[in-house]
């Protein structure tokens, strides 16, 4: 049988009243009445009744967090950071799953906003600006993106810049033939694109359309496929830059079949520095981006959202770094 607030005040000697205020930290209470009553909580193992606090405080306790793909090794050190930080204020998180899909992550955030969570984390949005000052209009919301919103809680990190960087490595080891593997412009992510051609004008290099290849998904195979596409409309490139890790990968594998080796042949940059990035063969030349610090951000600015009633649209800016490794042949 669950142990009840009535049984903690009964053991205490105190009121249940007393009990709650100790319990939701409200009212005037004495350290010594507190320091008598917590023990007793947890020797009991009381557990708050969340809905009962909530009917109490108008809030739930609770957040929702959206990400664009559950299968992106990304992610998970993103979550276990705004977990963190969730349960170190009582919260509970609600994780769903957009699939790539913008409509599906707008229509999350409608579920999400009836559900009555506190808060909604947008993690890696793709939606556009204009959907993402729409969102913020309804809901009490943080976002990881590099997009400028108005009247949102923004966690940023520089993508543009951070694939400028990755591409003039590649360019300071000699590389003029310089390729690069995007993904589907439908998931506005042509930020990392931008940073590439940015790197090619600002080396005075003429770049080429056919050096550039979308693959059809953000997974190992398709940048295995898209590889291969690259390299027969453009056999002259000696360095291919790569919208993230897995798409690296990929390339790997695809070097490896087609008999170009990394990085004598090819030199090859990813970005993100998930934990495959590492254990590869050879071992990834990519950007780093501090994943559980980006969770914490985004969960910290959510509190400062509910916590002013939505007035907090703050913009904070995340640096990366570049890992230099065995891929790029430095």
């Amino acid at each position: 049988m669950a142990v009840t607030m009535r049984d903690v005040a009964h053991r205490s000697g105190v009121s249940i009243k007393t009990v709650s205020r100790v319990v939701n930290n409200q009212g005037e209470i004495s350290e010594a009445t507190r320091c008598r009553v917590q023990p007793v909580i947890a020797e009991l193992g009381y557990r708050p009744n969340v809905l009962a606090r909530g009917l109490v405080s108008g809030q739930t306790l609770s957040v929702g967090m959206i990400i664009p793909r559950i299968t992106d090794p990304f992610f998970p050190e993103v979550v276990l950071g705004v977990e963190n930080v969730a349960r170190q204020h009582g919260y509970s998180i609600f994780l769903c799953n957009a699939n790539g899909d913008p409509q599906q992550e707008l229509e999350y955030a409608e579920v999400l906003g009836g559900k009555q969570v506190d808060g909604i984390i947008l993690c890696g949005s793709v939606l556009v600006e204009q959907q993402l000052e729409g969102v913020a209009a309804r809901q009490y919301i943080s976002v990881l993106t590099s997009r400028r919103p108005r009247g949102a809680a923004v966690i940023s990190v520089d993508e543009e810049a951070g694939f400028e960087r990755a591409t003039a490595h590649l360019i300071g080891l000699g590389h003029c033939a310089i390729g690069h593997i995007c993904v589907s412009p439908k998931l506005n992510t042509t930020w990392r694109l931008n940073g590439y051609r940015r790197a090619l004008e600002q080396h005075s290099i003429a770049g080429h359309e056919r050096w550039i290849v979308s693959a059809n998904d953000i997974t190992i195979e398709a940048g295995y496929q898209a590889c291969t596409r690259l390299l027969a409309q453009a056999p002259e490139v000696t360095a291919i830059s790569c919208f993230n890790d897995l798409i690296a990968v990929g390339v790997l594998r695809a070097c490896e079949v087609l008999g170009r080796r990394v990085p004598d042949d090819v030199a090859v940059t990813g970005f993100d520095d998930i934990e495959l990035a590492s254990l590869a063969v050879p071992a990834l030349t990519t950007v780093h981006v501090p994943r559980q610090q980006v969770g914490e951000a985004l969960m910290e600015a959510l509190l400062q959202v509910i916590k002013t009633e939505g007035r907090y649209d703050a913009w904070t800016h995340l640096d990366l770094d570049l890992v230099v490794r065995a891929s790029s042949g430095a």
